[in-house]
């Protein structure tokens, strides 16, 4: 049975551009890896002329485009706006609804804790992926879903990417090229918001690669809770 991972992410473009290298890895190794995106980015352009209708349409269309590069499972849109992500009831409601329905092993998802993480969204997000993983395993909470016929389900293992503290590395040698490919399937991005940034992807990537011992490299900080009493084990090593 494939191993299965579930991917939190606020923006479209979230997971290419801090671990597409790494998913693209994982589903060359076998995983199965699905995604959420929580909002559909329709802030994101400096084009006066682009309506946030349009843009959110262009950007669901590039997030499928992307998704068929890197080999991605299912993709959940949650069509929250832009800017405005909460950690709040309702956010975790539906984060914990999508654990049941995958049942995954991993969660990937921005680290929250990153010092002077400028974007609220990426906080936002990070805190309610978390939090999301805990009430799916418990019944009490969300119990209407376990009425529809979903059953709790304990994720063990958290990778939280754009992190301070990386413990934990993907060598992303082989897939550095897709992860460029799959971003370069965000046009709207590449036209009216990266600019520059996308040059320091590679540098980015040598420099975990360094940390690691190989070429490139997507790093994070890894949170593995074994099973038995609640604890959390914090291990130090290379990843797949």
């Amino acid at each position: 049975m494939k191993q299965k991972a579930i991917a939190v992410c606020a923006h479209p473009d979230d997971l290419e551009y801090f671990c597409g290298g790494s998913t693209a890895a994982m589903i060359r190794d076998g995983w199965d890896v699905q995604l959420v995106i929580a909002t559909d980015g329709d802030k994101g352009t400096h084009d006066r002329r682009m309506s946030g209708t349009q843009l959110a349409s262009e950007r669901r269309r590039e997030s499928m485009e992307a998704a068929e590069i890197l080999g991605l499972g299912k993709v959940f849109f949650l069509g929250k706006e832009d800017g405005e992500l909460r950690s709040d009831g309702s956010l975790r409601r539906d984060i914990a609804r999508i654990f049941r329905i995958v049942q995954p092993d991993r969660l990937i998802t921005f680290d929250p804790w990153r010092k002077y993480e400028l974007h609220p969204d990426h906080r936002e997000i990070g805190f309610a992926a978390l939090d999301a993983r805990l009430a799916a395993r418990l019944p009490l909470y969300y119990p209407e879903q376990l009425r529809d016929g979903l059953e709790n389900w304990t994720t063990r293992e958290v990778l939280l990417f754009n992190t301070d503290n990386p413990d934990y590395f993907i060598d992303i040698g082989d897939t550095f090229d897709l992860k460029l490919q799959a971003l370069r399937a965000h046009r709207s991005q590449w036209e009216t918001t990266w600019h520059d940034t996308l040059s320091d992807l590679r540098k980015e990537a040598e420099r975990m690669g360094a940390a690691a011992g190989c070429k490139l490299a997507e790093g994070f900080k890894r949170i593995y809770i074994p099973a038995g009493p609640v604890s959390m084990k914090f291990e130090h090593q290379k990843g797949d």
